[in-house]
C-alpha cells in the first residue's frame, strides 16, 4: 500500500515552524514504519524444490553484486519550443522493487527513485511544472544551481498538496552535476530518505572539446544512499539528531550494491552522496586509480588521479574509468572502506564483458579550464558549529539556530567575503550554500586537496577542524539559505539566512 501520508507529521511551513525547528528533545528517537508506509510482506516457500529455486530460497536481498545497476528513467519535456524545454512532474507516492521480492513505499518525483534524470545545455533555459500530490507541503531545490530567489526552493516557499509551481531554471553557468530535492523546513531528513532525490545534469560545448563521454550509455549519476529496512521490505528511519541517520545497506540508484555491466570503453560515473549522513570514502579494487574530472561545480582545471574518493553528504564527483585494459569476464569491485559492515563496505561491482566497439571518447590530459578569478574579499566572517540543549536539541551556526524572519548577512552582488568554518565538535558537518559557488582557500587539518580546488558548493568540514571558504555572491540577488547538509543537523536548526543586496 502506497503511503498516505508523511513518515512523521513534520509540517515544514512557516505555521509549523517552531513545532519543526525546535521540538526534538531527544537525541534518538526510532520509527517503525506506519502502516501506510509499509510493504507486502513476500512469503518465498513456494520455490520450486529445484538447485535454481534452492539457490532462490538460500540468497538474501541483501547479498551484494546480485542484482544489475538499475538507471533512473531520462525526463522528457512536455514542449521545447522557443528555445525553453519544459518538463511536468508529479511529486507522489510510489513502490519501488528494492528488494527483490519485496514492495518498498516511497515518495518520489513521478513516483520513481531516484527520480528522472534531467538533461539540460549550458543556455538553454529549462522550466520543470512540479506538482504535489502529497498531502502534506513540498518544494524543490536545484542544488548546486544558478536559480533566481524565487526558484530556489527556500525552505519556507513550498508547494501547497494539489497545488503546482513553475520552477524556472537559466542554465546560465558551466557544465556540472547538479541534483534536485524537497527543501521544505523541517522535513528533508524523511522526505529525501524516502526518495525525494534526483539528478540534473548539466553539459556545455566544453565537455565535447575535450572528448568526455556525454553519451548516455557511458555517462552515468550514481545516487548513493545508505538506509534501513523493516522485514516486510519498507524503509525503516531512526533519527538521530547528534550523528544523523545511519543505514546499514547501501543503495546505488535504489538497488542493493548492484552490478554493473561495463564494455571495454571509457565510462564517466557522476556519484551524488544522497545520504542523510553518511559519508563515504571510495576505493577499487587492487587500489587500481580513478581520474576525476569534476566536483560540485563542474569541471577541475586539471584531471586528478585517486586511489580514493572522500565524498561527503550532498558532494557530487564525477570520475572517468578505463576499463579498455580489462579481460572480458574480469570483476572489478568499488568498496566503501569506512563502512562498519558487509552492508556498508560494498557498494558496486564492475563487470567487464565482451566488445565495446570503438573507443569515441578520450581521457583528458592537461588543463581543462580556467577557473575565474575572485574578487578581493571585502568581509571576513567566522561561523562556529556546535550542538545546543538550552532550547530543546539544536545544531547552532554562530550560537544562532534557523528563524525564516531574520536576516544573518547582508553581502554585496558581485562580491566575494572569506567565510571560517569552525567545527569544535565530533562530527561532520557538510557546509552547504544555496544559489552561488565558493572555492576552498585552506583547511587547518592539511593541504587543500587538488581534486577539491575548483568550485564547490558544499564542504565536508571535519571534527575540529577549520575550513576557509571564499564565497562569490552572484549571479542574483535575493534571499538564500546555507545549512549543514547532514539532514538531521539541518532539520534542527543548523541553517541561516543571507541575502544578496545591489
Amino acid at each position: 500500500m502506497a503511503p498516505k501520508q508523511p513518515p512523521l507529521d513534520a509540517g515544514g511551513s512557516r505555521r509549523d515552524f517552531m513545532r519543526n525547528g525546535f521540538g526534538s528533545f531527544a537525541l534518538v528517537c526510532t520509527f517503525a514504519a506506519q502502516s501506510s508506509l509499509r510493504g507486502s510482506e513476500v512469503t518465498k516457500s513456494s520455490a520450486p524444490a529445484t538447485s535454481a529455486g534452492r539457490r532462490f530460497q538460500a540468497a538474501s536481498p541483501f547479498t551484494p553484486f546480485t542484482r544489475d545497476l538499475p538507471i533512473p528513467p531520462t525526463a522528457v519535456p512536455v514542449s521545447t519550443k522557443q528555445g525553453v524545454d519544459v518538463y511536468s512532474m508529479d511529486i507522489t507516492e510510489g513502490i519501488a522493487e528494492i528488494l527483490p521480492g519485496f514492495e518498498t513505499p516511497i515518495y518520489g518525483y513521478e513516483g520513481v527513485y531516484p527520480g528522472p534524470t534531467i538533461r539540460a545545455t549550458k543556455g538553454r533555459p529549462t522550466i520543470v511544472r512540479q506538482t504535489n500530490k502529497l498531502a502534506f507541503d513540498s518544494n524543490v531545490h536545484l542544488h548546486g544551481g544558478y536559480v533566481p530567489s524565487a526558484h530556489d526552493g527556500h525552505p519556507m516557499d513550498v508547494i501547497l498538496p494539489g497545488k503546482s509551481f513553475d520552477y524556472t531554471y537559466p542554465n546560465k553557468q558551466d557544465a556540472a552535476t547538479l541534483w534536485y530535492h524537497d527543501h521544505a523546513h523541517g522535513r528533508t531528513a524523511h522526505t529525501l530518505y524516502y526518495g525525494l532525490v534526483g539528478t540534473y545534469l548539466l553539459s556545455d560545448d566544453r565537455e565535447e572539446e575535450l572528448g568526455l563521454p556525454t553519451d548516455p550509455e557511458f555517462d552515468l549519476p550514481l545516487v548513493l544512499a545508505d538506509h534501513a529496512f523493516n522485514k516486510d521490505g519498507s524503509f525503516r528511519y531512526a533519527e538521530n539528531v547528534d550523528l544523523g541517520f545511519r543505514g546499514d545497506t547501501i543503495l546505488v540508484n535504489g538497488a542493493v550494491s548492484p552490478r554493473m555491466s561495463v564494455k571495454r570503453r571509457l565510462y564517466r560515473l557522476r556519484f551524488l552522496n544522497a545520504s542523510n549522513a553518511r559519508s563515504y570514502n571510495l576505493k577499487l579494487g587492487n587500489g587500481r586509480t580513478m581520474l576525476q574530472v569534476a566536483s560540485d561545480g563542474g569541471l577541475l582545471e586539471r584531471p586528478v588521479s585517486r586511489s580514493t574518493v572522500l565524498i561527503h553528504p550532498a558532494e557530487r564527483v564525477e570520475l572517468l574509468l578505463d576499463f579498455r585494459g580489462f579481460r572480458p569476464g574480469s570483476e572489478i569491485v568499488l568498496q566503501n572502506v569506512d563502512g562498519e559492515s558487509a552492508g556498508t563496505k560494498n557498494v558496486l561491482r564492475f563487470d567487464v564483458e565482451r566488445g565495446g566497439g570503438a573507443e569515441e571518447f578520450r581521457v583528458p590530459r592537461g588543463r581543462m579550464r580556467t577557473l575565474e578569478k575572485l574578487p578581493a574579499p571585502n568581509a571576513s566572517r567566522r561561523w562556529d558549529l556546535g550542538l545546543s540543549t538550552s532550547n530543546g536539541v539544536q545544531w547552532r551556526i554562530a550560537d544562532r539556530g534557523y528563524d525564516p524572519d531574520r536576516i544573518d548577512v547582508r553581502p554585496r552582488l558581485g562580491t566575494s567575503e572569506l567565510w571560517q568554518w569552525h567545527n569544535p565538535s565530533n562530527r561532520v558537518h557538510p557546509m552547504h550554500l544555496h544559489g552561488m559557488l565558493f572555492r576552498i582557500v585552506e583547511r587547518s587539518t592539511g593541504v587543500v586537496h587538488p581534486a577539491d580546488r575548483g568550485w564547490k558548493d558544499t564542504i565536508g568540514v571535519l571534527p575540529g577542524e577549520t575550513a576557509t571558504v571564499q564565497p562569490w555572491f552572484t549571479p542574483y540577488t535575493g534571499r538564500y539559505v546555507f545549512h549543514c547538509h547532514a539532514l538531521e543537523h539541518g532539520d534542527k536548526a543548523m541553517m541561516l539566512q543571507l541575502e544578496v543586496e545591489r
